[in-house]
């Protein structure tokens, strides 16, 4: 089965979701997602709950809703944090004064680096900046083993997999 991660900027979108079970695929989405919604007034399509717990970021992950990361997924999300914030992301201490905007950076890479650590298969997002433009997408998927889609793209696939599923 064809396993989805949604990104926060989708998880409340009931056509995706259904366009996604229609064409037979595993939906989740992350606890950073649950986070991050948490007293925005957005919720997840059907009260859905996280289903990936995320790897654990000190000062970042709540206690009971992470799993302890290898040192190979810490390298990953350094990593990660590099390509996403275009190698402008603080490093040592200067990560003690974070902007709101490198939080949702740090929070991004968390959700990524959750869907690379389980092995899934598509990664739907629509942060062009973060994930898609200037060859991020092209890298992210040969370094990851994965696909990256925006919702517009992940539409299309689940057409064409339900039009296969039907034939």
């Amino acid at each position: 089965m064809t396993t989805v991660t949604l990104d926060t900027n989708l998880v409340d979108d009931q056509h995706l979701l259904v366009a996604a079970c229609a064409a037979g695929f595993q939906v989740a989405h992350t606890t950073v997602t649950d986070r991050e919604l948490s007293g925005s007034g957005v919720t997840a399509v059907d009260g859905r709950r996280a289903a990936l717990y995320e790897t654990g970021v000190v000062g970042e992950s709540i206690v009971g809703l992470f799993v302890v990361g290898s040192k190979a997924e810490a390298v990953n999300f350094e990593e990660l944090l590099e390509i996403i914030s275009c190698g402008s992301f603080p490093r040592g201490e200067k990560r003690k004064n974070l902007t709101e905007g490198q939080r949702r950076q740090v929070r991004d890479a968390m959700i990524f680096c959750t869907h690379a650590r389980e092995k899934r298969d598509i990664f739907v997002t629509n942060d062009q900046k973060g994930f898609i433009n200037d060859g991020r997408r092209e890298f992210l998927e040969q370094r990851f083993g994965t696909t990256i889609r925006t919702a517009e793209e992940f539409f299309s696939i689940c057409d064409a997999t339900r039009l296969k599923k039907n034939v």
